[in-house]
């Protein structure tokens, strides 16, 4: 069994930050790729969008993981833990759809 983690509190808030700080970048650089995609062979759009769900996914693992750690305790904690990951789990699905939507439309038509 493995220890629990130093900071189970600031664990539990990587859902409310990693998935709003994902989505914050990845739309900044859906506005501002496109013009250097139009030309290009290469898209890193789709690629970066993959990027930020899996970044989202990562603070919704981790707020889960400190909910359930702090469960027993229940409080604060716990109920930030589990607002952490309802929330990343909302912006890896938005992020999924703006990702998909790098693959159907072209850079030069946004």
């Amino acid at each position: 069994m493995t220890p629990p983690p130093a900071h189970p509190v600031l664990l539990a808030w990587a859902g409310l930050v990693m998935g709003p700080a994902a989505l914050l970048a990845n739309t900044q650089l859906g506005l501002t790729l496109p013009y250097a995609e139009c030309g290009a062979s290469l898209r890193p759009g789709p690629f970066l969008s993959g990027a930020a769900v899996l970044l989202s996914l990562l603070g919704a693992w981790l707020s889960w993981r400190a909910s359930g750690l702090r469960r027993s305790g229940a409080g604060m904690p716990g109920f930030i833990g589990s607002l952490g990951a309802l929330t990343g789990l909302i912006i890896a699905f938005a992020l999924l759809l703006q990702s998909l939507a790098t693959l159907v439309i072209s850079a030069c038509a946004r």
